[in-house]
């Protein structure tokens, strides 16, 4: 099956942003930094797979409004801290966490070359829940911020995906109406579900062989090339 749309939107994270890679690094050399220590058994895989549980089920109270953006961030490390028994100051730590990671490089493989690819023949958008302060630097960072029309954010929006709100409000800013539109992410309810919703179509980046409505799933960015007309 080949789409041949007027429009890409693409999700940052975890879809083009290797958040957990870049996250990953960021939280492991901020341990060693700080100095903490625990008398828990802990590795340094340890100590990742406890943060990145805790992380993505704050970001989903977030994403149902559970808890709002300062709660995620307030809480996030003190939970983390408290978790693994370290001693110190979760708020400084935070604030270092938030400066260094949006300012990490890795993307997923393929994503440089084929968004430069793509970006030649199809107006590209980004349609995030992150937030303003970081996608924005993220972007920026790994030299992509030219390929995009815009960066369309939940802040901006006023909501989040799956939102069917959201993707009309991305629809208006590409000037394109949803059956002209394609939709590539990670995620297959915000992403996938939320945009079949909207009337958009979508490619599933379904990495994690999750269960998935898309009429398309591709393992690697560049299988996108076999997709689009």
């Amino acid at each position: 099956m080949k789409f041949n749309p007027k429009v890409i939107f693409f999700d940052w994270d975890h879809t083009l942003w290797d958040h957990d890679r870049n996250a990953r690094e960021v939280l492991l050399d901020l341990v060693d930094e700080f100095k903490l220590t625990s008398n828990l058994e802990t590795d340094q895989n340890n100590i990742w797979n406890s943060f990145n549980v805790l992380n993505n089920q704050l970001w989903d109270d977030y994403q149902s409004k559970k808890i709002s953006q300062l709660e995620l961030r307030e809480t996030r490390f003190k939970l983390f801290f408290s978790q693994l028994g370290y001693e110190g100051d979760p708020q400084e730590f935070s604030k270092e966490f938030l400066y260094r990671t949006p300012r990490k490089k890795h993307l997923i493989v393929g994503a440089f070359e084929i968004i430069e690819e793509l970006a030649q023949k199809y107006p590209l958008f980004i349609l995030t829940n992150g937030f303003d302060d970081i996608q924005f630097v993220k972007v920026e960072a790994c030299g992509l911020k030219h390929c995009f029309q815009e960066i369309i954010t939940s802040q901006q929006v006023g909501t989040q995906k799956p939102d069917i709100k959201f993707f009309e409000y991305a629809l208006k800013r590409a000037d394109c109406l949803a059956h002209e539109a394609v939709m590539v992410g990670d995620h297959p309810i915000a992403d996938i579900q939320g945009a079949e919703n909207a009337g958009i179509r979508s490619i599933h980046l379904n990495l994690n062989r999750l269960d998935s409505t898309a009429q398309i799933q591709i393992k690697h960015l560049t299988e996108l090339r076999s997709h689009l007309a």
